[in-house]
């Protein structure tokens, strides 16, 4: 696992100023995203304030990956962007990430909002309906109105689905 420590000093020094780190993931990471083929870029930027108990710093990531596209089954280069807030402080009971020794290890959180930042499924366009020869593919939308069946053939299925929502407020 790559490391990224910042100490309470570097913290500190970060005070309304940002700083840069370039982010190389491994293939174990990656396969975390299978629809990710590769990350091109990937940059995390740290700024901090001054906050009552400690440090509130601000951790983002930028980049771009190789993501497969599910309207053309081809992978697609698509920009990612993620931001979040921590507290850092000496107080365990107020901290968002732990401080050993005056040291805070920030990559689990950057690596957290890459996942967070990769859609499960990724379009270029809206896919309502294509039909190819071994295959069909619609969007749920679509699928739920093909899908839909008439009101007396689900209250036989579902002994639930003739009840009114409105009678039990």
């Amino acid at each position: 696992m790559y490391s990224l420590k910042l100490t309470l000093a570097d913290i500190n020094q970060l005070i309304n100023n940002e700083i840069e780190y370039e982010i190389s993931l491994t293939e174990q990471e990656l396969k975390a995203v299978p629809n990710v083929q590769s990350v091109n870029e990937l940059f995390a930027y740290f700024t901090a304030y001054e906050s009552d108990n400690g440090y509130l710093v601000s951790v983002e990531i930028e980049g771009s990956i190789n993501i497969l596209d599910h309207a053309t089954t081809k992978y697609t280069k698509l920009k990612i962007s993620e931001r979040e807030d921590v507290i850092v402080s000496e107080d365990e009971t107020l901290t968002d990430i732990k401080v050993e020794r005056g040291e805070c290890e920030f990559y689990p959180a950057v690596l957290a909002l890459f996942y967070s930042s990769v859609p499960i499924r990724y379009a270029s366009k809206k896919i309502d309906y294509d039909k190819k020869e071994d295959y069909t593919l619609m969007s749920e939308e679509t699928y739920n109105k093909k899908m839909k069946k008439p009101k007396k053939e689900e209250a036989a299925e579902n002994p639930f689905a003739a009840l009114d929502p409105d009678e039990f407020e």
